[in-house]
């Protein structure tokens, strides 16, 4: 069965294609379907800074600022294909940096600025990185890994660049203002996304400029934007900050809005006044933030109309606390990096909304759950499988030919996503939980194998195994199970900050359990849902 209870819709993914600017499939970039097509439009951009500043980006300013990047990485060596790092917060010179980077043809690498040394290490490394871009107050965490990974150039957003660095804005700023953007076609690779696993270190994800065509049902019938303002409120060192719910809907000429501080509610329901916001996209983190907040919105006039959550389930508390309190609908949207917005309960369907649900498959995917390479039964519990398609973006994992996600079945080739779940009788798809062991904490993905390979380097732990564990406000948290050198004692706080410093500050465990020994398989491998208590 497949997208049973959707309402019928004509889609084609010929016509996607075809509302491009450019002839794809065969020519598709990113940045000038984001951005060029659309110079001469008002404005793409809302930026507000920590200290409450406001800029506000036209089309054409991003296409001047994203040429001057181009032109500027090209003078200093980058070629077609390079993989970019950039290891910068939500300031406004990330957007520019990006499309810089895609115009010239080269392949972005986001990292997320919560990374630690020993995380940036794996994905810059992995990906033979050579340039990359920060600013002073992530630097040292770039100083620390470059005699080992390689990088050759350093790019510095501030004042006063010290030493070899290359001042961005100095070099940036003395450029042209016009670039001919590399003409890739839509199997080019773009973006590495780097996404964790249970057995081995976070894999590359090949993403090409199809990317942004597999997102066009998403935008149509999820979000279903008109004219409006969205706030991608997700971090764009993420799949879902950076392309669906960040340059997304600006290439569909609807205005984002940036915001460069952390959570907190009072500034949130202040940007989304400010900008009169009509549609918030973050996730259910967020959204259990703001409802714990209790009646604070009073204070603020929102033009707020409609909520997207992504990253993991949404707890049905909170969708009708948003429906009740600010009569707000907040659909819950399912989608992997290797795949995109695959379901989700659609706002452009009057559909009924059953909380706690991901919803229906969205036109365009083939998603349904198997079991045992056959497809289940209503409410048989299996392994949620895309179907490879005209809107399949993933193009493997960087370096690893022996990471294979795909499974043959039925006639097709299908992505295996890692996810258990079930479809209802009216074809709706529930969320039971990893078919693997990735722990999701506040809509961040955490692998157990960093984790576990960070927390043996300290010396008082002999062996560690991580799993998640539930929790009201994040979904799940990171549990470490240690057993410790003899002789040693395990000193919780010490190793929180250890594993934090790092490896990231979402990945750092929050409940800590002293054992002789772990559970594990004749084979050695760790039984975790034995200490999950499955």
């Amino acid at each position: 069965m497949t997208g049973g209870g959707a309402p019928s819709t004509e889609f084609d993914w010929d016509d996607v294609l075809a509302g491009f600017d450019w002839d794809a499939p065969d020519e598709l970039n990113l940045a000038h379907e984001t951005v060029t097509r659309h110079v001469g439009r008002g404005p793409a951009l809302h930026w507000m800074g920590e200290d409450g500043r406001v800029e506000t980006f036209t089309y054409r300013d991003l296409e001047e600022r994203s040429a001057r990047v181009a032109n500027a990485l090209a003078d200093l060596g980058v070629e077609r294909g390079d993989p970019v790092a950039t290891l910068v917060p939500r300031i406004p010179e990330l957007y520019p940096t990006f499309l810089g980077i895609w115009r010239l043809g080269a392949v972005y690498v986001p990292l997320f600025t919560a990374f630690g040394p020993r995380a940036i290490e794996t994905r810059v490394g992995d990906a033979g990185v050579r340039t990359v871009v920060t600013t002073p107050e992530y630097r040292d965490r770039i100083a620390a890994v470059e005699p080992s990974v390689g990088v050759e150039r350093v790019l510095v957003i501030g004042e006063d660049v010290d030493g070899d660095d290359v001042d961005f804005r100095a070099i940036v700023d003395d450029q042209p203002t016009d670039h001919e953007t590399a003409r890739t076609g839509a199997d080019d690779l773009c973006t590495l996304e780097y996404t964790s696993g249970t057995t081995g270190p976070p894999k590359g994800c090949r993403l090409t400029h199809r990317v942004l065509a597999a997102l066009v049902p998403y935008l149509e019938y999820s979000l279903d934007l008109g004219d409006e303002v969205i706030w991608g409120a997700a971090d764009p060192g993420w799949m879902y900050g950076l392309l669906t719910a960040g340059v997304a809907p600006v290439s569909a000429g609807v205005p984002n809005v940036i915001y460069e501080g952390e959570f907190d509610p009072e500034r949130w329901y202040a940007v989304l006044e400010r900008f009169e916001v009509t549609t918030l996209a973050t996730s259910p983190t967020a959204y259990r933030g703001l409802m714990a907040a209790g009646d604070r919105y009073e204070s603020f006039d929102l033009a707020l109309r409609k909520g997207a959550s992504a990253g993991e389930p949404l707890n049905p508390e909170a969708i009708r606390w948003f429906d009740e309190a600010l009569g707000v609908t907040v659909h819950d949207h399912y989608g992997v990096t290797e795949c995109g917005m695959v379901a989700g309960n659609h706002h452009a369907w009057e559909m009924p909304v059953k909380p706690g649900s991901m919803g229906l498959p969205l036109p365009g995917f083939d998603v349904r759950v198997f079991t045992d390479g056959t497809e289940a039964d209503d409410e048989e519990v299996g392994e949620l499988v895309v179907r490879r398609g005209p809107g399949t973006y993933f193009d493997g994992y960087w370096g690893r030919d022996d990471a294979n996600p795909w499974i043959t079945a039925e006639g097709a080739e299908w992505f295996a996503t890692g996810d258990a779940a079930y479809r209802d009788a009216d074809g709706y798809l529930w969320f039971v939980g990893r078919a693997d062991d990735v722990i999701i904490s506040s809509g961040y993905r955490i692998g157990p194998f960093e984790v576990e390979s960070t927390l043996v380097e300290h010396p008082d732990v002999a062996e560690a195994a991580v799993v998640g564990v539930p929790d009201e406000r994040r979904g799940e948290v990171v549990k470490a199970v240690l057993v410790p050198r003899a002789g040693a004692r395990i000193d919780a706080d010490e190793l929180r900050a250890f594993v934090r410093d790092r490896l990231a500050r979402h990945a750092h465990p929050r409940v800590f359990e002293v054992v002789d020994e772990l559970p594990k398989t004749a084979s050695g491998k760790i039984r975790r849902r034995e200490l999950r208590g499955d």
